[in-house]
C-alpha cells in the first residue's frame, strides 16, 4: 500500500512538472553556425524556440520518454513536446559537415553517433511535432532516381537517366558524350580530411571501359547543351527562381567561383516555378532548392534538395525565402 502511495505521488508530482512546462513553439533540426540557420533564427524569438542536431543534442536534450521530449531552447529553458502540446519543425541538417569525420566504422565513437542519431531520430518523430519536410520525406526526396520517377509521373521534362553497369549501353541510349554524376554524396572527405566535391563531368562509353560503375552507383544523363541555369527555391506554395547565364561556364557551374556570386533574380519562368512547386508537393517537402537547365529546347528538371542552399542568390529573394521559412515556423 506504501509503494502504491508512493509511485502515485510521485506520479502527480511528475505530471505538475511537466504540465508546468513552457510549449516548444518552434523546433530547428541544423547548426547554429549554419549561416543559413541564423538567417531563419534572426526572425523568431529565442523563447520556445530549439535548436538542435546530432552534435548538440547531449547539451540540448532534457528528457526523452514514450510520451514527450523536453530540449531546451535557445534562452536557456526547458520546454516541452507532446502530442498535447503541438509545433512546428524544419530541418536544415541533421548534424554538421565533417561531424563524423575520422571515425571508424565499428568503432566506439561511431557507436556514440549511432545512438545520438536513434535519438534524434525519435525526438524527430513525436507526435507533437508538424515539419515542414519530415525526416522520412527528406530521405526519400534526396533520392535522385525517385526524383526523375516523380518528375515522369507528373509530365516534368527531365534528362533521359540511366543507372548501369554497361558503358556501352550508356552510350547507346544516352548518345555520347552523356554525362556522370554521383547517385549517393557529392562529397567526401580524403584521408587528410580535406572536403573533395565530385563534379557532374562528361563521359563516354570507350572511357568507361573496365570501370565497375556498379561499386559506387552513378548516374548517368543525356547531355544538356545549357543556354542558362535555375536555381528555383520553394516553401510550400511559393517559389522564387535566379538565373545564371551559361555562357562560358564549365559543365558543373560551381567549378567556377565567379558563377556562385552571379544569379540574378527573374520572374521570367512561372511555369517552371508552378513545376516546382509541384515537385515538391508530391515528394512531400514543403522546402526545396532545385536546379533546372534551360537549352534550346526549354527548361528541364535536374535535381531537388529539400535541405538545399540559398544564401549565394540575390538578397531579394534570400530575405523573403528566410522569412517564409520563420513565418511557416511562428504559424503566420
Amino acid at each position: 500500500m506504501g509503494a502504491h502511495l508512493e509511485a502515485d505521488t510521485h506520479r502527480a508530482f511528475h505530471n505538475a512538472s511537466m504540465d508546468s512546462l513552457r510549449p516548444a513553439g518552434a523546433v530547428v533540426i541544423g547548426d547554429l553556425d549554419d549561416p543559413h540557420v541564423e538567417a531563419v533564427l534572426q526572425r523568431l524569438p529565442r523563447q520556445a524556440t530549439a535548436v538542435l542536431d546530432a552534435a548538440t543534442l547531449p547539451a540540448a536534450l532534457s528528457r526523452l520518454s514514450p510520451l514527450d521530449s523536453v530540449v531546451f531552447d535557445r534562452s536557456g529553458q526547458p520546454v516541452r513536446l507532446s502530442r498535447h502540446v503541438p509545433a512546428r519543425g524544419w530541418i536544415r541538417r541533421l548534424a554538421p559537415a565533417g561531424w563524423d569525420a575520422g571515425v571508424e566504422l565499428g568503432g566506439q565513437a561511431a557507436a556514440r553517433m549511432a545512438a545520438r542519431m536513434t535519438t534524434l531520430a525519435a525526438v524527430l518523430r513525436d507526435a507533437g511535432l508538424t515539419w515542414l519536410c519530415t525526416v522520412d520525406a527528406l530521405f526519400t526526396a534526396e533520392n535522385k532516381i525517385v526524383q526523375y520517377r516523380t518528375a515522369a509521373a507528373l509530365g516534368v521534362a527531365a534528362p533521359a537517366t540511366l543507372v548501369c553497369g554497361d558503358p556501352a549501353v550508356l552510350a547507346a541510349e544516352l548518345g555520347e558524350p552523356f554525362i556522370i554524376k554521383p547517385l549517393g554524396p557529392g562529397n567526401f572527405a580524403g584521408r587528410d580530411r580535406s572536403q573533395h566535391i565530385v563534379h557532374a563531368q562528361e563521359a563516354t562509353g570507350v572511357a568507361l571501359t573496365g570501370v565497375d560503375l556498379l561499386d559506387a552507383p552513378f548516374l548517368a544523363q543525356r547531355k544538356l547543351h545549357a543556354r542558362t541555369h535555375l536555381r528555383v527555391v520553394t516553401v510550400n506554395d511559393r517559389a522564387w527562381t535566379a538565373e545564371l547565364d551559361a555562357t562560358g561556364l564549365p559543365l558543373d557551374w560551381r567549378q567556377a567561383d565567379e558563377a556562385h556570386h552571379a544569379f540574378t533574380a527573374s520572374t521570367r519562368w512561372p511555369a517552371v516555378e508552378h513545376d516546382a512547386v509541384r515537385l515538391a508537393k508530391h515528394l512531400n517537402t514543403g522546402f526545396s532548392c532545385q536546379d533546372w537547365i534551360v537549352d534550346q529546347a526549354g527548361p528541364w528538371f535536374v535535381d531537388l534538395n529539400p535541405g538545399g542552399q540559398w544564401l549565394f542568390l540575390p538578397e531579394s529573394i534570400t530575405e523573403q525565402v528566410a522569412d517564409s521559412l520563420a513565418h511557416w515556423l511562428q504559424g503566420i
